[in-house]
């Protein structure tokens, strides 16, 4: 029988009220939209390699062990909807809306919106899926059913993600230069803690890492960037050109894409906090970042986290992204994020389901004291994608709020642009757009940093 696991059940406890904790992307599509019955044509037909699109949570009889997945037949009039802009709301406002939309849990934990209207040459699709069927790269790899590789179809993305998956027993995978090696650790090392550290060495050579990123996650004071969460969303969108990113990279030595985008996430957090009348200068907002644990083409949740913390205030941008490189660093090679997996495994099998559910739907209140916001950073595909037949020209991330943090920053790459995706809370952070674009103005500014240095200067 087909259960969640204690992790993916962990996404349906959290959701207490309000909007669903549901993950997605806004994909932009070239050429005129489809109509809204072509759409449910189109999805309804690609269903069969979507199993979670077709089954529903059912809670365990006994009430003692967690939930199960047990098929249906999707009401595709009810998942897949359309809406067509006019001058009165604009796409980040439509996505906004929808994102406050509740999942039924009666039904199949997903939905689609087809967006119309804003443009003459373009259309987008909103596409959610709640969190506890996937974590952000199992719904790449899920939605990749929905994407093909060429207009004529016939290999999909899942297909190239299943085919380029590295089975557990082979060797890692390199490195991603983009992610600094963030978005996930290696097999081998998975191995390692399941196998209960076989050599002291293992244990040894990533214990001052480990502690160090455990420092980094003990408790602190509250912020006013956390607090109580309403029920109402904002999100905000843009991009901003990879090409230019990667060029400026090149210049300053050791640096990853990521490393860029972590500074330039914090001086977005300056100009934020500064245009609210707050003093950033000398402050250290503490994220923390997602890191996927995967060693499977399986879209389920398999991820842990990380902190990031990033200095704000005026300073050296090289510096700042300096600083950030080297404790990213350390938390990249420590072993928290696998040993609290291995953790919570043990737990799942000794705790009955309702006092896990008991602990963590009350865990969202406490989550201020150990984190501010979450930056999730994503290498997307390179090569050109297509939807319906139709060029894919965008896709922004749609990252839910959870817990105490009222603000939540999504970011991938596809092909020649970054995608920015930013969520906050309806209420207590209406100002998100101020942190698109400083998010932006940051990246300005090391692009121009890099052009203008000099060769002996660039380290």
């Amino acid at each position: 029988m087909d259960r969640l696991s204690s992790m993916d059940e962990m996404f349906l406890d959290v959701e207490q009220s309000g909007p669903p904790v549901a993950v997605g992307s806004v994909m932009e599509v070239a050429g005129k939209a489809p109509t809204l019955a072509g759409l449910k044509k189109f999805i309804g037909a690609r269903l069969e390699g979507m199993p979670r699109f077709r089954q529903v949570v059912v809670p365990s009889r006994s009430k003692v062990r967690h939930a199960k997945w047990v098929d249906v037949d999707p009401d595709l009039d009810h998942h897949i909807r359309a809406v067509k802009l006019g001058s009165g709301e604009g796409l980040d406002a439509t996505v906004s809306r929808v994102m406050e939309i509740p999942l039924d849990r009666e039904r199949p934990l997903w939905d689609a919106t087809l967006v119309s209207g804003y443009s003459s040459e373009k259309w987008c699709v909103i596409i959610r899926l709640h969190h506890s069927i996937a974590d952000g790269q199992g719904a790449l790899i899920l939605l990749g059913r929905l994407i093909d590789l060429s207009p004529e179809g016939g290999v999909t993305l899942a297909d190239a993600i299943v085919a380029m998956t590295v089975p557990p027993e082979q060797d890692e995978p390199t490195e991603s230069e983009s992610d600094g090696g963030l978005a996930g650790l290696s097999a081998k090392l998975v191995q390692a803690v399941e196998a209960g550290f076989e050599t002291a060495g293992q244990f040894i050579s990533t214990y001052p890492d480990t502690v160090r990123t455990l420092a980094n996650m003990l408790p602190q004071r509250s912020s006013e960037l956390t607090g109580m969460v309403s029920g109402r969303r904002v999100w905000v969108g843009g991009h901003y050109p990879l090409a230019d990113v990667k060029r400026a990279r090149k210049a300053f030595l050791g640096v990853t894409i990521n490393d860029m985008v972590l500074a330039s996430v914090a001086y977005g957090f300056t100009k934020l906090l500064e245009s609210r009348g707050d003093d950033p200068n000398g402050r250290t907002l503490r994220a923390v970042m997602p890191v996927s644990l995967r060693t499977n083409a399986e879209s389920n949740n398999q991820v842990s986290i990380l902190p990031a913390p990033l200095p704000l205030g005026d300073m050296d941008p090289v510096k700042r992204m300096r600083m950030i490189k080297n404790s990213t660093k350390h938390s990249k090679r420590s072993m928290l994020p696998v040993i609290t997996d291995q953790v919570m495994k043990a737990s799942e099998k000794v705790t009955p389901a309702p006092i896990q559910e008991f602990v963590v739907s009350r865990s969202g209140v406490a989550s201020q004291y150990f984190s501010e916001t979450l930056v999730t950073n994503v290498p997307g595909p390179t090569i050109p994608l297509y939807f319906m037949g139709n060029a894919t020209v965008g896709n922004t991330p749609i990252i839910p709020i959870e817990g105490s943090m009222r603000i939540i920053v999504g970011i991938t790459s596809y092909l020649d642009e970054l995608n920015i995706g930013i969520t906050g809370d309806g209420v207590h952070a209406t100002d998100v757009d101020l942190l698109l674009d400083g998010i932006c103005e940051g990246l300005d500014q090391l692009v121009n940093l890099a052009a203008t240095m000099e060769p002996a200067a660039r380290d």
